[in-house]
């Protein structure tokens, strides 16, 4: 008899230790976000030096992999991107490396010239009549610090290709607001550093 009390006196010990812990461990998945658990679809914004501000839609089929595909604008002229997201690692701060790759194009000489006849409209920006495309490659860190945000950092490397349009349809009038050599179309390739800022709100 006294065999079967210590033997019961030990198992609601025993009983008791693994609820605490499973409470325990219960309690810091909910303080600690398991990345397997974050919602798949997400809408990203953020702003960099290449591709301006940025605003996408993000798809994470696993938790090493997440897609995005959006729009993004330099404060002269609109573009796209499309890119994706390795995160090798789980936890509340993670490292990430990132591919983008995105484009805007030129103004068309069409646009050009209902422009520059508006003369209520401010001065034509140089910029507006350069198209570019660029890839970018980018280390960075992640931060989650709730299920549904989760705030990066990222600097690295983008590969860009500047083209002009030919504007020689544009009429006569109109030429003198060109540069020297801006009828003539031409391409300029260049390496420059990049980075980005911004946070995903995942959902779904």
């Amino acid at each position: 008899m006294r065999r079967l009390s210590t033997l019961t006196a030990l198992m609601c010990l025993l009983m008791a230790r693994v609820t605490l812990a499973a409470e325990g461990m219960e309690a810091q998945r909910r303080v600690s976000p398991d990345l397997a658990r974050l919602s798949p679809f997400g809408l990203m914004l953020d702003a960099g030096l290449t591709g301006g501000m940025g605003l996408s839609f993000s798809f994470r089929p696993t938790s090493l992999v997440r897609l995005h595909v959006g729009g993004t604008h330099n404060g002269v002229r609109p573009g796209g991107r499309v890119g994706l997201t390795l995160l090798p690692l789980r936890g509340p701060l993670t490292p990430a490396f990132s591919l983008d790759v995105g484009h805007a194009r030129p103004v068309k000489a069409r646009s050009l010239e209902r422009r520059l006849s508006d003369l209520s409209l401010p001065p034509l920006p140089s910029l507006e009549r350069v198209g570019y495309t660029y890839a970018s490659a980018m280390l960075g860190l992640e931060l989650h610090l709730h299920d549904r945000i989760t705030w990066f950092v990222r600097g690295g490397v983008s590969f860009l290709e500047l083209s002009g349009p030919g504007l020689k349809d544009l009429p006569e009038p109109f030429r003198t607001s060109l540069a020297p050599g801006e009828e003539e179309p031409w391409k300029l390739r260049m390496v420059r550093p990049t980075a980005k800022l911004g946070f995903i709100l995942s959902f779904g």
